[in-house]
């Protein structure tokens, strides 16, 4: 039964494909743009700089420093300290890519690599403060706002996802042999380029998939069902549909969440929302990072994390007066 839904999902979606072949070359033009002006130019540096900081031991020398903390808090590794903050940092997947390589260099389990990528595959200040608070909200303090509640939720997802027991103590971790620094700098290229169009296919395809979903009126259909939910928590029917296309594809649904889509605390939880998701694109964008992991405990946390995110968007805005959110 599995095998026949899936054999007709994809005949469907060839037919769609020739029935809208020209729409969907046009959404593969803008997405290619998107990814050589934004995604492969914010991503691709991280990428590279996370594995050479591996190969060259500063996960090790985090993790000397980190470790207490790492361990008492989050019951992980001392050298997860380095993909946090790198997931912090430079956005997702950076850092699930970064615990990745932990798990391959030997430095941690996988099951406590599984739990360091749930809970670091983050969005960067760049993103948070730049597009979404300067952009979206024209303000430098509601960015900061954003990545600050980004932050804390993520911190707040780690604690309540850490593995039950404490890792075990690894004081002498089966390093690779030492390599010249130009080979190094060689293979961590190459990997960030790997990375980067496997992470640059997910946001192709899934342009193609919103493109068609709004082209049979499947978008609109399924926002029109929902939009009396949001209507009373403050967003209008345009802002009702950006948030389900961000749940698809999340540069999109942000570029929607304009004055037009609600009020500002509502317009400020659904973009905190969004981002802490990363929507379907960024999932599969770290399915793609994370090889040789379950992908099921990332999703877990994402969806953990966005619900949290939300949540304290909310208290946040009540406790500081903000305007009234309802």
């Amino acid at each position: 039964m599995k095998k026949r839904c899936m054999c007709i999902g994809s005949l469907l979606f060839l037919l769609l494909l020739c029935r809208y072949s020209t729409n969907c070359a046009e959404a593969v033009r803008s997405a290619l743009q998107l990814c050589l002006t934004s995604a492969i130019p914010s991503l691709f540096p991280f990428f590279a700089a996370s594995s050479l900081a591996i190969s060259c031991g500063l996960a090790q020398s985090l993790g000397i420093l980190f470790s207490p903390v790492m361990r008492r808090c989050f019951h992980l590794p001392g050298c997860g300290a380095a993909a946090l903050f790198l997931g912090f940092l430079g956005g997702y997947p950076a850092g699930a890519r970064m615990a990745t390589e932990l798990w391959h260099s030997k430095l941690c389990t996988r099951e406590e690599a599984e739990a360091l990528a749930a809970v670091c595959n983050n969005t960067g200040p760049a993103f948070l403060i730049g597009m979404c608070g300067c952009g979206l909200f024209h303000s430098l303090a509601l960015g900061l706002f954003l990545y600050t509640v980004h932050i804390l939720s993520a911190l707040l997802t780690a604690f309540l996802l850490r593995p039950k027991t404490l890792p075990v103590s690894v004081s002498s971790p089966n390093l690779p042999e030492e390599l010249p620094f130009c080979r190094l700098l060689t293979q961590s290229v190459l990997s960030a380029g790997r990375s980067c169009l496997m992470i640059s296919a997910f946001i192709l395809f899934f342009s193609v998939i919103l493109c068609l979903l709004r082209l049979t009126g499947v978008l609109s259909a399924a926002c029109s069902s929902i939009a009396p939910l949001f209507h009373t928590i403050g967003l209008s029917a345009s802002g009702t549909q950006s948030v389900f296309t961000g749940c698809m594809e999340l540069t999109q649904g942000l570029a929607g969440l304009t004055e037009s889509a609600g009020s500002i605390p509502a317009r400020l939880t659904a973009v905190s929302f969004l981002c802490a998701f990363g929507g379907c694109s960024v999932l599969f964008q770290t399915a793609a990072a994370v090889e040789g992991m379950r992908v099921s405990q990332c999703i877990r946390g994402k969806c953990i994390h966005a619900c949290l995110s939300a949540l304290l968007c909310v208290i946040f805005l009540c406790l500081l007066s903000f305007v009234p959110f309802f």
